[in-house]
């Protein structure tokens, strides 16, 4: 007798009787509209008043208030700004912990310096493979899964919500865990061959104080895994504070536990090792209760549920370890090619890459916050029926891309034009020898042309992550690898390799980033096709005749 419509008219209709005009706005716009009700659901829940945003005009066509969008774009600069500043202070603080341990070291002399220095770097380059993808899975995926819970509304248990948020952390620190054990048992086991393997040999002098430093830093790579993803997972929940109060303290602590091990127990550079490793795992504690108290972490109570998320987390951590491998080669060539120029070749590439440590934490920063945002409303977008709501939830995504690249930008170029200006200042302040300053000053325009389109291309990244682009993300960045590295290889091949065209080629590197990213994303394809809202004809509300 009634058509599914008109079914809804009756019962606001009753609504209203017993509500009184709560319910007759509702009632109105079911009568006047001549497009069917969609996500009937939002008009009865929370006092059964309609959302402003979300009234159809009388042809039918689709309205938008621009105040309420005003307001939730300033909400969205409001959490950037939130996500984005704390992580740039951590971002900048947290190396501080390396330059402690040089500190001290560099004062017992040149053969233990030197040996924890290859030990980091041997390091540093197995545990980059495994912990980038570890971070940026864990931000994205926890993000997404903040956005949807967000999403459900009323329409789900407070409990229910906890329980997939709790899911996705959880599984998130178990996977950290399973590898920061593994790189224990490679470290600790194949110290002596790894170290063999970076040319320090058991007669070399620095063999000791490398061995040492590799064995004792070992046994803290549990913590650093598990420190590293529970900053991943904070971040996704648009928490940045909270990760970089703790970061102080460990940064603090290993600045006082430091000295007491290298000097007053005597440890040399394996007592360096022991501060990190104590500092971190001291810091962690009281971290990972925060984190529990926030979602209630629970991985062996709910360890039979954590087997689809855990699979999410190993099939985009496998396309991030495919990403980095590339990232880690293009780099590697390009220092290596700089080496083969001569040591003061090799000197001025250090000193000029030294140069953009600023730029990248300012840009690691606005690709935090843009990759936790995105990964959110995008989220909850695509689980938005409603097709107001879904043109709403395209727009503040296109706010956060625009904003993210802008800033991102602004910020690189910024730098790099003062960076310019105080070229001969900054030259003279990072080294007195004067033949590589002229080397560092004859590609300074190279190397800030890098700079700018690096920042571009962190943010950029950070979209596409966001987007839980995995695929694309890896693809695109051994496109970005075959081009710099072709550069520099033909380059070479012809004997015309020379110091700025190696720092183009890096340039080269940063802006296929750039542009891959950008041409993804315009595709309104795959993951991005919530965008194709946007193109919506809408009516502005404020002109719509009531």
């Amino acid at each position: 007798m009634f058509g599914s419509d008109g079914f809804v008219v009756c019962v606001a209709a009753l609504l209203a009787v017993l509500h009184g005009g709560a319910a007759s706005t509702c009632v109105a716009d079911a009568l006047s509209s001549t497009r069917p009700v969609v996500n009937r659901r939002r008009c009865w829940r929370g006092g059964l008043k309609p959302p402003t945003s979300l009234a159809a005009s009388p042809s039918g066509e689709i309205q938008i208030d621009p105040g309420e969008e005003a307001d939730q774009k300033r909400i969205l600069n409001r959490e950037f700004a939130t996500i984005a500043l704390p992580a740039f202070f951590q971002l900048a603080a947290e190396p501080l912990a390396g330059l402690v341990d040089t500190a001290y070291l560099g004062r017992l002399g040149p053969s233990v310096l030197g040996g924890a220095g290859v030990a980091i770097s041997a390091q540093y380059a197995v545990s980059k493979l495994y912990n980038d993808p570890l971070l940026r899975t864990s931000i994205s995926l926890v993000a997404s899964q903040d956005g949807r819970s967000r999403q459900q509304g009323g329409e789900a248990s407070d409990e229910s919500k906890r329980k997939s948020l709790s899911i996705a952390v959880s599984s998130a620190l178990l996977l950290a865990f399973t590898v920061g054990a593994i790189q224990l048992l490679l470290y600790f086991t194949f110290a002596g061959q790894i170290l063999r393997g970076m040319g320090v040999g058991p007669d070399s002098p620095m063999h000791h104080s490398a061995y040492s430093y590799l064995r004792v830093r070992a046994l803290g790579t549990p913590a650093a895994t598990l420190w590293l993803v529970t900053n991943g997972v904070f971040r996704g929940l648009g928490d940045t504070s909270t990760p970089l109060k703790y970061s102080i303290l460990f940064t603090c602590l290993n600045a006082v536990l430091d000295p007491l091990f290298i000097f007053s127990l005597k440890f040399g550079a394996s007592g360096a090792a022991a501060g990190t490793a104590i500092a971190q795992y001291t810091a962690l504690c009281p971290l990972m209760i925060s984190l529990h108290r926030k979602v209630g972490v629970d991985v062996f109570g709910q360890l039979k549920d954590l087997g689809g998320t855990l699979k999410e987390y190993v099939k985009a951590g496998s396309y991030i370890f495919l990403r980095t491998i590339g990232k880690v080669l293009a780099y590697s060539v390009c220092a290596r090619q700089a080496a083969l120029l001569g040591s003061v070749a090799a000197a001025a590439y250090n000193l000029t890459f030294q140069l953009g440590f600023a730029t990248t934490q300012l840009c690691e920063s606005v690709a935090v916050a843009v990759q936790t945002l995105l990964a959110r409303e995008l989220a909850r977008g695509e689980d938005e029926v409603d097709g107001k709501e879904k043109i709403m939830a395209a727009r503040k995504v296109r706010h956060l891309i625009n904003g993210s690249i802008f800033v991102g930008g602004l910020v690189a170029g910024g730098l790099s034009f003062i960076t310019h200006l105080k070229k001969d200042s900054v030259l003279r302040g990072l080294t007195t020898d004067l033949s590589i300053r002229e080397a560092s000053g004859s590609v300074f325009s190279a190397v800030l042309v890098t700079q700018v389109l690096k920042g571009l291309a962190y943010p950029c990244n950070g979209i596409v992550m966001g987007g839980l682009d995995w695929k694309f993300t890896m693809l695109a960045m051994w496109l970005a690898n075959i081009v710099c590295v072709g550069m520099v290889q033909t380059w070479a091949r012809a004997g015309t390799v020379t110091l700025g065209k190696i720092w183009w080629a890096l340039a080269a590197f940063m802006g296929t980033q750039v542009v891959t990213s950008i041409l993804r994303f315009q595709s309104k394809t795959g993951v991005w096709r919530l965008l194709r809202s946007e193109d919506t004809i809408v009516s502005d509300k404020s002109t719509v005749e009531p």
